[in-house]
């Protein structure tokens, strides 16, 4: 058994040295993201409107969405943060942890780096063992960070010992999904299929917590989302779950070990399904090629997007009763209590729910630039893995090679607001209360277009310009869905500082009117920052920096 585990310890400081930007990064911006968002939110609710929120918060809906509400007797701004935030945190650190499980052994056989290492005295679990000891690493960092940002952020009800609680339970929720990836990577038979069941288990997972938070507390008790969320964190701040979270994690890591002594290097257990003898017209130009490989990763987001639209759209019709008058709930859907004062009561729903849709729609905006990014980044990673200039050496214009990707992540733009609307539209029709209109609703997504180009021009810039630092297109993205989230809070962010997010220049449809010469505006930026995208990826050379 030492020998399969041979120089593990080698391998890890390589790890962590290839990590030292990439999880740097994260482990920033999540710290950061903790601890900047727990003063804005308690100076945000008095102690009353805390209370009316709990109890506006208690619905099945929300319950859903959220995990239950804990505290609910003397809601403190602890409660509610660990209520509120708790759940996202950890699905943040779940998909850091899958990319790094992935990156450091699936995509390492795949690219031959495993094969390189096994060929040096190092054992047969080494590779393995030494990603779960760095991830242990990395997360055990995340932890401690957290603990000590949230205790100094100086909210009187979040004290220390529930700060390095909560800390705790996103570094072992973090290292559980990292044992979950791990487990895949042994399973599937390519990189792309190992991440593909490790996102697909955090989706199970957070379903299964939603279905055991509302009727049945078991099968959240099964989830390990469900399981960290029962720590009750700056209320009764229980260790319990941190230590099942920590043996599930070891049961599922020796599983992970132990495929992996039983498979060939390069093979796994689900095998992939063998191609066609002959490939298609369709494959003989760029765009057919970019279409290709990314057409599944397309696909799945269309669907996933047209069921996070339909499970908003369900809730329409019970939306008001849950928001009622409760000012915290109008200032999260972005309503202002003024608007809405004395008004009557059929005029104040309306008002709710048409903010509520652009709440719905700013949050689809932002879920669906996500596979926009993807495509637009994929000449980078093709790049990258050194299959583009197996097609550049042919007579392909660099060009149209860059093209190719760059139409389809522009052409996605288009649908994934579509599909969006269309399960909006759909389950709230099927509810038989109905508030949109078919034009209306596409207004609404596709008015946000032009910041979505932006967005696409700007991972187009990187990959021609400076493609070493390709990974500050997903930096940018996250403070972009910062900004949108919680600019509105106000003292938290300065003006110049919201002004970098072109999601800020789009219009509140159907409540403000379109100004054509901003979007116009953006518009240009967007195709400013393409062609120059375009221009540098020409003069550079193929995989230099």
């Amino acid at each position: 058994m030492r020998e399969n585990f041979m120089n593990s310890g080698r391998l890890v400081r390589l790890i962590l040295r290839r990590e030292r930007v990439m999880s740097t990064v994260w482990i920033g911006i999540l710290v950061l993201f903790s601890a900047a968002l727990a003063p804005g939110m308690a100076g945000m609710f008095d102690a009353g409107a805390r209370q009316q929120f709990a109890e506006s918060f208690n619905n099945p809906v929300m319950i859903a969405m959220m995990g239950p509400v804990y505290g609910a007797d003397n809601y403190t701004a602890g409660a509610m943060y660990g209520n509120m935030m708790l759940l996202w945190i950890i699905i943040a650190a779940a998909v850091m942890n899958i990319f790094l499980l992935v990156r450091h052994t699936r995509a390492d056989e795949e690219k031959g780096r495993t094969e390189v290492v096994r060929s040096l005295p190092t054992g047969r679990l080494a590779n393995l063992h030494a990603a779960m000891i760095a991830a242990a690493a990395l997360n055990a960092v995340l932890a401690l960070l957290t603990g000590l940002g949230l205790a100094a952020a100086g909210v009187e009800s979040m004290d220390l010992a529930g700060s390095l609680l909560y800390g705790a339970v996103v570094g072992v929720s973090g290292l559980l999904f990292a044992a979950v990836a791990a487990l895949f990577s042994q399973l599937s038979a390519n990189k792309n299929g190992a991440a593909g069941l490790s996102f697909l288990a955090v989706g199970v997972f957070y379903l299964l917590r939603a279905a055991g938070d509302m009727k049945n507390e078991v099968l959240s008790l099964i989830s390990p989302l469900g399981l960290a969320q029962r720590s009750r964190v700056y209320v009764e701040n229980r260790w319990w779950p941190v230590w099942i979270l920590l043996a599930e994690t070891v049961v599922i890591a020796a599983a992970a070990y132990l495929l992996n002594t039983l498979r060939d290097l390069d093979q796994g257990f689900i095998h992939a399904r063998p191609g066609r003898r002959e490939a298609s017209a369709a494959l003989r130009s760029p765009f057919g090629l970019a279409f290709r490989l990314l057409r599944n990763t397309l696909i799945i987001w269309l669907i996933i997007m047209l069921i996070l639209g339909a499970s908003y759209g369900s809730i329409i019709g019970d939306i008001f009763k849950f928001v009622g008058d409760s000012p915290d709930y109008l200032t999260i859907i972005g309503v202002p209590p003024e608007v809405v004062e004395n008004l009557p009561a059929a005029e104040k729903e309306k008002i709710v729910v048409e903010y509520f849709g652009v709440f719905v729609t700013a949050m689809m905006t932002l879920i669906g630039l996500v596979p926009l990014l993807t495509a637009a980044m994929k000449a980078r990673g093709e790049e990258k893995e050194g299959r583009a200039e197996q097609v550049l050496i042919r007579p392909v214009p660099r060009g149209r090679y860059l093209a190719g990707y760059t139409a389809l992540a522009f052409a996605a733009s288009v649908l994934m607001p579509c599909a969006a609307a269309a399960g909006l539209y759909s389950a709230a029709a099927a509810d038989g209360t109905n508030p949109f209109t078919v034009g209306g609703l596409l207004e609404a997504h596709l008015v946000y277009l032009p910041a979505l180009w932006v967005m696409i021009g700007a991972a187009v810039l990187i990959t021609g310009l400076a493609p070493r630092i390709s990974g500050a297109v997903w930096g940018y993205y996250g403070f972009v869905c910062f900004v949108t989230l919680m600019g509105g809070i106000p003292g938290l962010l300065p003006g110049w500082l919201t002004a970098l997010s072109p999601l800020r220049y789009i219009p509140r449809l159907p409540m403000e009117d379109v100004n054509y010469i901003v979007l116009a505006a953006l518009t240009a930026v967007a195709a400013g920052l393409t062609v120059g995208g375009f221009v540098f990826y020409r003069r550079r050379d193929v995989g230099s920096s």
